[in-house]
């Protein structure tokens, strides 16, 4: 199964958010999953954006979707979770 991973990104210490997300990654990594992690595939440069068109291009490969537990207070994460119910996309929530 290949899983994107989504949660707060904008207004984190950006060392946290590293940790986190790669946590979250090593999850389903270490169960033998693909996993897409959004700040691997973006860059700080980038606009905001810019950032969600190649995260949404991205997901909609995807077979699941992983919500952290603060996918809610994201403006992003919100708009995935929007388009992975919209394309059928398996949600998966932390607990």
């Amino acid at each position: 199964m290949k899983v994107y991973i989504a949660g707060k990104v904008t207004g984190e210490k950006i060392g946290d958010v590293f940790v986190k997300f790669a946590a979250a990654s090593y999850q389903f990594q270490r169960k033998g999953h693909e996993v897409v992690n959004p700040l691997r595939i973006t860059s700080q440069s980038w606009s905001w954006e810019k950032c969600m068109k190649v995260c949404i291009n991205a997901l909609t490969g995807c077979d699941a979707i992983f919500m952290l537990k603060d996918w809610k207070e994201s403006k992003g994460a919100k708009f995935e979770h929007q388009t992975a119910e919209v394309c059928g996309i398996k949600i998966i929530y932390q607990k």
